[in-house]
């Protein structure tokens, strides 16, 4: 089984998103394997959302297609947000569609030993495990570590990576992949604009 807050596999041998912020990274990168990068979305059916839930101590209930569609809602919606913390336009239905699938979402919050607060699901339960990713949002949009949460905007991309630099400057889930790859997509239009300019 995995932690509720691990942040599953990194790009570019980043480190992760800290601490519970993590759980909202690997929530938003459940749309392809990283190893390959090829479209293996674990939320592509019922199951596959109920199998990593499970996997993460979370008791999904009997997954529903609405149940699906909330969930995915929710994911594209974060994502919009976190391609707005790296410079990229809002994108308003998805922000939409997340805004209507988040309301009225449970959650319960519960103290231990040491006197922290934290969320726990409300009961078993889709809507209540997408109720602890928000819940996650707001913790770090409080404690100011939201915004370094990003999407790589390398094209078919989107990988929500962590920005550790001291300026908040990072673009790329890894320099080695998408930003070597958009280096290389630049060079080639400069050359071509080049070539056209000296015929």
């Amino acid at each position: 089984m995995t932690d509720l807050y691990d942040p599953g596999p990194q790009s570019g041998g980043r480190r992760p998103a800290p601490g519970r912020l993590a759980l909202v990274q690997a929530f938003v990168n459940t749309f392809y394997e990283l190893e390959d990068r090829r479209g293996e979305d674990h939320f592509a059916t019922e199951g596959g959302l109920a199998e990593w839930l499970e996997e993460r101590g979370l008791d999904p209930g009997e997954v529903t297609v609405a149940d699906l569609r909330r969930a995915l809602a929710v994911r594209e919606g974060l994502r919009a947000l976190l391609y707005e913390h790296n410079d990229n336009a809002p994108d308003d239905g998805a922000l939409g569609a997340m805004h209507e699938a988040a309301d009225e979402l449970p959650v319960t919050m519960r103290v231990d030993a040491k006197g922290e607060v934290h969320a726990a699901p409300a009961g078993p339960g889709v809507p209540a495990a997408l109720g602890i990713v928000l819940v996650v949002v707001h913790e770090a949009q409080a404690d100011g570590t939201w915004n370094r949460l990003k999407a790589c905007p390398g094209r078919h991309c989107g990988w929500a990576f962590y920005d550790y630099s001291v300026n908040r400057t990072s673009t790329w889930c890894s320099m080695q992949v998408c930003g070597g790859r958009e280096k290389a997509r630049a060079y080639r239009r400069r050359r071509r604009s080049h070539d056209r300019d000296r015929g």
